[in-house]
């Protein structure tokens, strides 16, 4: 069974309380998501996990990919 292509990934930060959404899950996409990360926090980010979907607290922020920040972004 082929793995579906447009699926996307929230990623966190071991650190930071932002969760990056992104197209795909595999080497590229991690390295899209840690550099908007990097963008955002102004240092270098290490991805501690990923989930489905992100949702706005005063805990976390959600950006999307092109590093626009959001209230909700599921992406499934």
């Amino acid at each position: 069974m082929i793995p579906s292509l447009a699926e996307a990934r929230c990623f966190s930060f071991r650190g930071e309380s932002i969760k990056v959404c992104v197209e795909g899950s595999d080497g590229s996409a991690r390295r899209r998501a840690s550099s908007v990360c990097e963008g955002v926090v102004g240092h270098s980010c290490s991805i501690s996990g990923d989930s489905g979907e992100c949702r706005r607290s005063s805990s976390v922020r959600c950006y999307d990919g092109s590093g626009n920040e959001q209230s909700h972004i599921d992406p499934d």
